[in-house]
C-alpha cells in the first residue's frame, strides 16, 4: 500500500485503539473513528480561524480503507480545503500505525464542513466579515 499524501496537512491528534473501542471481530468501531475525526477537525478549525462557535454540518467522502486494531496508533491530519461566507471545510486523513511492526495504513480520508454560529445560534458570515 502506498503512503498517503499528507502534503500541506498538520498532525492534529493521536489516539491509541483500546479494546473497549473494538467490535466483536477486533476492528475499531467506525462511529468512534468518525467521532475522533469530527473532534480533530473542529479543534483544527478553531485554532486556524480563531473562532470557536462552530458546528458540524456535513461529513463527506467517508470511505474506510483499513480497520484500526487493538493497540494501533491512529494519527489524524487536517488542512483547510475551502471557506464560504459562514462555513469552512476541513480535509482530514487518518493513519493507523501498528505499534509493534510500525506498518502504516491509511484508515480514512474525508471532509468535514462546519458553520460558524453567532451568539444566538444562527449562521454567522465570519469569513465574509474578514473579506475572504
Amino acid at each position: 500500500m502506498s503512503e498517503p499524501n499528507l502534503t500541506g496537512m498538520d498532525l492534529v491528534t493521536q489516539h491509541i485503539v483500546m479494546s473497549k473501542e473494538l467490535n466483536a471481530h477486533g476492528n475499531l468501531f467506525g462511529g468512534i473513528m468518525l467521532a475522533w475525526i469530527d473532534e480533530a477537525a473542529a479543534l483544527y478549525a478553531m485554532e486556524k480561524i480563531a473562532y470557536t462557535n462552530i458546528v458540524t454540518v456535513h461529513m463527506d467522502d467517508i470511505n474506510f480503507k483499513y480497520p484500526g486494531r487493538n493497540g494501533d496508533i491512529i494519527q489524524i491530519y487536517a488542512a483547510i480545503e475551502r471557506t464560504g461566507k459562514s462555513s469552512l471545510t476541513i480535509r482530514t486523513t487518518s493513519i493507523s500505525i501498528n505499534s509493534k511492526s510500525r506498518d502504516r495504513h491509511e484508515v480514512i480520508n474525508c471532509k468535514v464542513t462546519f458553520v460558524c454560529l453567532d451568539a444566538g445560534g444562527k449562521p454567522f458570515p465570519y469569513f465574509e466579515m474578514l473579506g475572504n
